[in-house]
């Protein structure tokens, strides 16, 4: 198979297409799918009192599996979510979460977390289901993408010698052509794993709204002390937590206020 040297065209070419049993969004979705949509964009709102009643167990655990559909890098899926059931681990996240009233009057709380540390274990997981087991094979350019080129743009070195020789072949590169910019640092790792983890928080709150629950992002907290109610390592980052369940009328704290369409969106 003639290769082009990239290996984002190169995997595209050697894969085949995919029927899977899933809907595909077409026209008729403007009448089904899309007045739903709308209901929940618009109706999702950060609440900040709740009425501390519990969130129905199938329901909670269908919106979590909701999340776990959210697009994801490579599909290494660098998150994990902690729904925190346990009452005394829930008084602690709260009091880490400053007290603040969306914290203690949840009906539920899960915590969002960024593992960049997992990509590796992901990886491997990933191929298993995709060869299932080892019994599927895949063209070169797909074994390629997914045992070359993702581990060396995932791999940090402690010393920094294989970023800073990552930075100069992407700046060599790219004098003459597209050129991936990063990773090149920590700094870039941990920015894709928050990417991949508010992409993860973002579904759940809609998929929470669709259910007909509320919920609020909270990101005033005490990261590090998060991290040890969890018992998790070092390289576990705390991306958001997420309080849910159902409003109390004064936990809108007021009209939501967006800038101009202008001042957001550029048409170039």
């Amino acid at each position: 198979m003639a290769t082009t040297g990239n290996p984002l065209l190169d995997m595209t070419d050697a894969m085949t297409g995919h029927a899977g049993d899933e809907p595909v969004p077409d026209e008729t979705f403007a009448d089904t799918a899309l007045p739903g949509f709308k209901q929940a964009v618009i109706a999702r709102r950060s609440i900040r009192v709740f009425d501390g009643e519990p969130i129905p167990e199938e329901v909670m655990r269908d919106c979590l599996r909701d999340a776990t559909l959210a697009p994801t890098s490579s599909n290494l899926q660098p998150y994990e979510l902690h729904w925190v059931r346990d009452p005394k681990t829930r008084e602690r996240l709260a009091e880490a979460c400053f007290g603040q009233p969306a914290a203690t009057t949840a009906g539920e709380l899960v915590v969002v977390m960024a593992r960049r540390d997992l990509w590796r274990t992901n990886l491997d997981k990933v191929w298993d289901l995709m060869t299932e087991g080892g019994k599927k094979t895949f063209p070169k350019p797909v074994d390629d993408y997914y045992h070359e080129i993702t581990p060396r743009l995932r791999e940090t070195d402690a010393l920094g010698i294989g970023n800073l020789m990552r930075r100069i072949t992407f700046w060599w590169r790219g004098r003459n052509e597209p050129t991936p910019r990063s990773p090149v640092n920590t700094g870039d790792h941990r920015v894709w794993a928050h990417t991949q983890s508010s992409l993860v928080a973002m579904t759940l709150m809609l998929s929470l709204t669709a259910h007909g629950y509320d919920s609020c992002p909270i990101g005033g907290l005490d990261k590090l002390r998060v991290r040890q109610v969890l018992g998790l390592p070092s390289q576990a980052e705390v991306t958001m937590v997420i309080a849910a369940g159902t409003r109390r009328p004064e936990g809108l704290y007021g009209a939501r206020l967006r800038l101009p369409y202008e001042d957001l969106v550029k048409e170039v």
